[in-house]
């Protein structure tokens, strides 16, 4: 019998409206200092594993963005994660690490997309 993973368990897919481990701090350092970490962490780590992170400038814009996925006990992973500049230009990457194998890519504008949905979604929980 197989198992469908959940539908949020795939990368760049819609957050769920709930759930997870939800991490929030303000940076004090001084290079960040009043910029907003947040980082949310989905599934148990046997079945499939998320983590999504985002950092905000005091302002609330996303200065970057990333969402992993992870299968067999980290072996399997993809990842799509950047920078967002203040002008909306996005620098980002996608890698595929298969084993000891790790390819990136650049994102396509259907990923970028994707990526700044995530960070919108992720901002709306800050405020929540």
């Amino acid at each position: 019998m197989t198992m469908k993973n959940p539908p949020w368990l795939a990368l760049l897919a819609p957050l769920p409206a709930e759930g997870g481990e939800w991490h929030q701090e303000t940076r004090t350092d001084p290079a960040l200092k009043g910029w907003t970490q947040v980082r949310l962490i989905l599934g148990d780590g046997v079945t499939g594993l998320r983590i999504l992170t985002a950092m905000f400038d005091p302002e609330g814009r996303p200065g970057s963005v990333s969402d992993l996925i992870a299968w067999d006990g980290g072996r399997h992973q993809e990842t799509a994660g950047g920078r967002i500049e203040p002008d909306g230009r996005m620098h980002a990457t996608y890698w595929l690490t298969d084993g000891e194998q790790h390819t990136p890519r650049a994102l396509t504008a259907q990923e970028e997309g994707g990526l700044r949905r995530l960070a919108v979604a992720l901002r709306e929980r800050c405020k929540s």
